[in-house]
C-alpha cells in the first residue's frame, strides 16, 4: 500500500514533459507491489514498450538485472548513496537505490538517456556494430565500468560512437579505447579508477571539471578544469588547460606552469575529505582549496571552480534526478474497519 501510494503521489507531482505519444512504465520488484514490469529485461523486450518511452525504476533492495538496450528509451532511477555510512540522508523516503546489473547498449538504443540509476556496468554491445550514438549517462553510480566494448569480435572502421554525454556521475572507470569516440562530453564526474579514451581515431572530445583518482589517457580532445591524483597522465594531441594535479607526476611535467596547469597539491588542501561527509560529498572543495575559481571560463561562468562541483552544471549529491522527490512519508500501518478516511503525511521538493 505504501509503495503504491508513494508512486501515485510522485507521478502526480513530477509533471514530466514527455512526447504526447510516449509512456512512463513502472518497474518495481518489491513484494506486493503492482507494477508494469518487475525486471529490466522484461521491460525492454516487451512489444508494448516503444522508442521514446520511459522506464521508471523504483527503489528496491534487489537488482532489476541485465538487459540489451535495443530501443531509444529513458531509464530513470532514484539516486544512490541514500543510506548507510557516508550517505546523503533525507533525500528519498525509500532509501534503497534503483539498481540495474548491466546495460548492454545496442546500436538500436541510440539516443537513450540513463539517469539516476545505480548500475554495475555499461557496455557497447558485441556484434551489433558498436555504433550507438547520442547516449546520455547522467547522475548515475556505475560500480564497475562506465563504458567498455563488450567481449570480442573484429571492429570495422565505421565503429564510432558519436555524441555521448557522461556527466554528474560517480564512476569506477571508463575503458573505451577499442573503438573511436567522436564529440564526447565527459564533465562533472568523479572517477575512482582509470579513464582510457586513447583510440587514435578519437575526435572532438571534451573532458572537463572532473575528479580523477586513477590514471588518465586521452587522445585528440580538450582537457580542462580537472583535478587529478598523483598518477600517470597521458594526453596525446590534447589541449590541457587549468588542471590541478596532486604530487609531481613526471607524465605531467610538460604541462606544469603553462596554460593555467599546476601541480604539487594533496587531498587535504583540495578537498573536504570523508570525515563527517558522504562518499561523493568528500570531493567538494575545502574552504581554502586552490581549486576555487581556478578554472577556465565555461559558457557564462567566468573562472569557475575546478573539479566535479564546479562550472555551470555541477555534480549533484547522490545523483537525484531532476524531478520532484518525496523525502518523508508517514502512512498508517492499518486502517480501522469501517473507516472512510486516513491521514497521510508527506514532504516533497523539486530538484535541479
Amino acid at each position: 500500500m505504501k509503495q503504491q501510494l508513494l508512486f501515485i503521489m510522485l507521478v502526480a507531482a513530477t509533471g514530466l514533459c514527455t512526447n504526447a505519444n510516449a509512456k512512463i512504465w513502472r518497474v518495481n520488484n518489491n513484494a506486493g507491489v503492482i507494477a508494469d514490469f518487475t525486471s529490466f529485461n522484461a521491460a525492454v523486450t516487451s512489444a508494448s514498450v516503444v522508442n521514446g518511452d520511459t522506464l521508471h525504476f523504483e527503489a528496491s533492495a534487489t537488482s532489476y538485472g541485465d538487459a540489451v538496450l535495443t530501443k531509444r528509451l529513458v531509464l530513470l532511477g532514484t539516486g544512490y548513496f541514500l543510506s548507510g555510512s557516508n550517505s546523503n540522508a533525507g533525500l528519498q523516503a525509500n532509501t534503497n537505490a534503483a539498481q540495474l546489473g548491466g546495460i548492454n547498449i545496442d546500436t538500436l538504443g541510440s539516443g537513450s538517456i540513463i539517469d539516476g540509476l545505480q548500475v554495475l556496468y555499461i557496455a557497447n554491445r558485441q556484434n551489433q556494430g558498436y555504433g550507438a550514438d547520442n547516449i546520455t549517462i547522467t547522475r548515475c553510480y556505475i560500480a564497475n565500468s562506465s563504458f567498455y566494448d563488450q567481449c570480442c569480435g573484429t571492429q570495422s572502421a565505421s565503429n564510432t560512437n558519436d555524441g555521448w554525454k557522461i556527466n554528474k556521475c560517480y564512476i569506477n572507470n571508463i575503458n573505451a579505447s577499442a573503438a573511436s569516440r567522436h564529440n564526447w562530453d565527459v564533465e562533472n564526474n568523479i572517477f575512482t579508477s582509470a579513464v582510457d579514451l586513447s583510440n587514435a581515431a578519437n575526435a572532438g572530445n571534451v573532458v572537463r571539471n572532473n575528479v580523477f583518482r586513477g590514471s588518465v589517457n586521452v587522445y585528440n580532445g580538450y582537457f580542462a578544469n580537472n583535478i587529478i591524483v598523483n598518477t600517470t597522465i597521458t594526453l596525446t594531441n590534447t589541449v590541457a588547460k587549468n588542471n590541478l594535479v596532486e604530487g609531481q607526476p613526471s607524465s605531467f611535467s610538460s604541462y606544469q606552469g603553462t596554460n593555467g596547469n599546476s601541480w604539487n597539491y594533496n587531498d587535504a588542501q583540495l578537498f573536504q575529505g570523508i570525515t563527517s561527509n558522504s562518499t561523493d560529498g568528500q570531493w567538494r572543495l575545502a574552504t581554502s582549496s586552490p581549486a576555487i575559481s581556478a578554472g577556465l571560463t565555461v559558457g557564462s561562468v567566468t573562472t569557475p571552480d575546478c573539479g566535479a562541483f564546479g562550472g555551470p552544471d555541477p555534480y549533484i549529491l547522490s545523483g537525484i534526478p531532476p524531478i520532484p522527490t518525496i523525502y518523508t512519508l508517514t502512512v498508517p500501518a492499518s486502517i480501522p474497519t469501517g473507516a472512510t478516511s486516513m491521514t497521510v503525511t508527506f514532504s516533497t521538493k523539486s530538484n535541479p
